[in-house]
């Protein structure tokens, strides 16, 4: 191949019109390269149909001027597609006479002038999908092999832009997949979103709900203890009042003898202590209960004396066992000051007693009811246990316990949320940790561990 058509195919293979996807720049560079190489002023690029019945232009170049798109039928032209289904060159010096181009004459030939064509295969993926045709004006061109294997060479360039055109469709249509992925992504996850924030409402609200129902059990409890020690102030300070009326009656009648002076100051004096036991009683009772509620409520960190707030958290507590007839046993060491959150720790033995009462003890169970609470501390640590001898756990539930909305007693008015609120208060709450100790009829123990200081 002459130096001159060497140069011209080193600058198509160079060009960034080759493989940067676009068949229409590409054309254009081959068809003009086709006609600068070979000095002829005709030249295209013919595809393929998909069937082979049919040929295409997809850039005819005639004069430097860019001709509209043609299509031959295979039914109008048998010899020449019998030719090209060779998939080899065709070099036709005479083409109004060649076997495989006679056939343009009167239609295409003659009308352009045209006397000589080459038509060199286009392959894409080892198949011929298309030709580069060089048609000649003037006088008959015999198509040297040079010429041959140049524009061979263009049309294996050609091939190699429809290669590139391929990838960059596909590239475009994963892009636009991987657009509706993420579009798809985004609308799913925003209705995730969505569902999440719902159930989060719904779950704060059921989780509200829970913490009001185990204060209303200790209101209850709470009400019912106050009651007996209010009625026996009220009792006694009754028959304080008409020991003093008798008093004043006796004193106006000149009647009031010493004997009766006497009498009257021992009963005032036994009344009045009684009085005094039962509404410091009393209050005791508004007092542990108002600082249990409000901690649950707020849960305010603040340091305290362990020991001493779980004796009046049990306070709320003893009226709600004793209600069930359930021992309640409070085992504490000596004082233990902790730097934490006194309202999650009220509202931890709040829900493990209250759950101790729709689980452990079933109707059936037979046998003294017994519940143990109490707090170790163990250097930087303290554990902190629930005990009850109740009907103890399966494995199954032992191992879903603290699952949201589980429950073994839906018909009873459970509602799943007691030990996972108590799972959530521990781990994140108070930061520690919480195990399970339990077999079937064995009873149930809960041991919680917990930092002396909290780190949050």
């Amino acid at each position: 191949m002459n130096t001159e058509l060497e140069s011209v195919l080193l600058d198509v293979s160079q060009s960034s019109d080759i493989d940067q996807g676009d068949l229409t720049q590409a054309s254009k560079l081959i068809v003009h390269s086709v006609v600068q190489g070979l000095g002829i002023d005709r030249a295209g690029i013919w595809l393929l149909s998909d069937d082979k019945q049919q040929i295409d232009s997809i850039f005819i170049l005639d004069k430097q001027q860019h001709l509209d798109d043609l299509s031959l039928p295979r039914s109008a032209f048998p010899a020449y597609f019998t030719a090209l289904d060779t998939e080899r060159v065709i070099a036709a010096e005479d083409a109004c006479h060649h076997v495989a181009t006679h056939e343009f004459t009167d239609v295409y030939l003659k009308p352009n002038g045209i006397v000589s064509m080459l038509d060199c295969p286009i392959r894409h993926k080892g198949k011929m999908i298309g030709v580069i045709c060089c048609e000649h004006r003037g006088q008959l061109l015999d198509w040297s092999r040079e010429q041959q294997a140049f524009v061979s060479s263009l049309a294996d360039l050609y091939g190699r832009a429809v290669n590139a055109n391929e990838v960059r469709h596909y590239q475009l249509e994963l892009e636009q997949i991987n657009t509706r992925l993420e579009d798809e992504v985004n609308r799913r996850t925003e209705e995730l979103n969505i569902t999440i924030d719902k159930l989060k409402a719904a779950q704060t609200k059921l989780v509200e709900s829970e913490k009001m129902a185990a204060l209303g059990n200790l209101v209850a409890g709470v009400a019912h203890e106050v009651n007996t020690p209010l009625g026996i102030s009220v009792t006694s300070t009754s028959h304080c009042i008409d020991e003093l009326n008798k008093l004043k009656a006796k004193f106006t009648a000149g009647e009031l003898g010493e004997e009766d002076f006497e009498y009257f100051l021992s009963t005032m004096e036994d009344g009045l202590q009684l009085i005094n036991r039962n509404l410091s009683r009393a209050a005791e009772l508004v007092h542990n209960f108002k600082r249990t509620a409000a901690d649950q409520l707020l849960l305010e960190r603040e340091q305290f004396d362990l020991t001493q707030y779980l004796e009046q958290i049990s306070t709320p507590l003893r009226p709600l066992t004793r209600k069930h007839n359930i021992e309640l046993v409070i085992d504490f060491e000596d004082a233990i000051h902790i730097d934490s959150y006194p309202g999650a720790i009220a509202q931890i033995f709040t829900n493990l007693v209250s759950n101790c009462f729709r689980h452990a003890y079933p109707d059936s169970f037979e046998g003294d009811k017994k519940i143990q609470l109490g707090a170790k501390a163990m250097d930087d640590r303290v554990m902190m246990y629930y005990k009850d001898n109740g009907v103890g756990l399966s494995a199954e539930v032992k191992e879903r316990i603290f699952e949201p909305f589980f429950t073994t007693a839906r018909n009873a008015g459970g509602t799943g949320l007691g030990m996972s609120i108590v799972y959530n208060l521990v781990t994140q709450k108070l930061g520690g940790s919480i195990e399970i100790l339990s077999e079937p009829n064995q009873g149930l123990e809960i041991d919680i561990y917990i930092d002396k200081e909290v780190s949050n």
